[in-house]
């Protein structure tokens, strides 16, 4: 459950550097501010860029990051502020996300995540991802990913 009051909002461009704070702050290789920002700026149809903001004091928490190709999507990215893991921001970050690409007629959707990274994986499997393969040594340090997939419907 989220305990603070937290808004779900459209990327903008001007959010790039507290997003990008947030990327260096929870991934061992994470992805540069020009990468970020080359996200930001594709067309909505093309990708899918949500922040969790929170309403107290305005600062940006979480965000997630997919792109879409007629029915299918991709999460790439999904990450909260250390301060406010274990609080029900990444569930509702992929609520809200999962609802809209419903809205939009998608019908699956997949992610990559760390084998290391349990709790991502139950956070995944708590929304019904289901384990497709593993992909050795998927990461650039060596480490496998799991691939996942869940159905829409």
């Amino acid at each position: 459950m989220v305990k603070q009051k937290i808004e779900i909002k459209k990327v903008q461009l001007s959010f790039l550097d507290e997003i990008y704070e947030i990327e260096k702050e929870n991934f061992k290789v994470c992805w540069s501010k020009e990468f970020i920002h080359f996200n930001i700026q594709l067309p909505e149809y093309i990708r899918k860029f949500y922040v969790a903001v929170d309403s107290e004091n305005n600062k940006i928490v979480g965000y997630i990051i997919c792109w879409v190709s007629g029915n299918f999507a991709h999460i790439y990215n999904i990450s909260v502020k250390k301060e406010y893991q274990n609080c029900g921001i990444g569930s509702y970050l992929i609520k809200y996300l999962i609802e809209d690409l419903k809205k939009d007629g998608v019908t699956s959707v997949t992610l990559e995540v760390r084998k290391s990274n349990t709790k991502a994986i139950h956070l995944y499997k708590k929304y019904r991802f289901v384990e497709v393969k593993v992909l050795p040594k998927f990461y650039p340090d060596g480490e496998d990913a799991i691939y996942m997939m869940k159905e829409i419907s």
